[in-house]
């Protein structure tokens, strides 16, 4: 049982190495960090966000979403209404686009089909749920 526990943490954290790889080479193109493009990300799915919805989009505190933001909004790629709702800028959308783009093109690379990656996700999901639990 201790193998394939070993197996399981080294594998996830192999993997979460290569995303973190993977990203860092992606973001580097456009002048940004992985947390930055996360903020891009979410703008570009939602389309306008609050402060606070970053917070919990992100799981994020305000200081770390505070200082994102003001980056971001110094690079111009991201702008605020009168509401204090933040939205991307014409740049900010195209390097969504861009990031969206690559980010589908890798995941098609690792996965086989459809039912595969569906199945992967699930089961992810399934682990994290229980291990959630553990402790609570």
């Amino acid at each position: 049982m201790l193998d394939r526990y070993e197996d399981f943490t080294r594998l996830i954290s192999k993997i979460n190495k290569n995303i973190q790889r993977i990203k860092l080479q992606e973001t580097k193109k456009y002048g940004l960090i992985g947390s930055q493009l996360n903020f891009i990300y979410y703008l570009g799915k939602y389309h306008q966000l609050s402060f606070k919805d970053f917070c919990n989009v992100l799981n994020s505190d305000k200081a770390f979403v505070s200082r994102n933001i003001k980056i971001l909004k110094d690079k111009k790629l991201i702008t605020t209404n009168d509401n204090a709702v933040y939205q991307l800028t014409s740049k900010g959308v195209e390097i969504f686009k861009l990031s969206t783009k690559r980010t589908e093109e890798i995941c098609n690379m690792i996965y086989i089909d459809e039912i595969e990656k569906d199945n992967f996700y699930k089961n992810l999901n399934e682990i994290n749920e229980r291990l959630t639990m553990i402790g609570d």
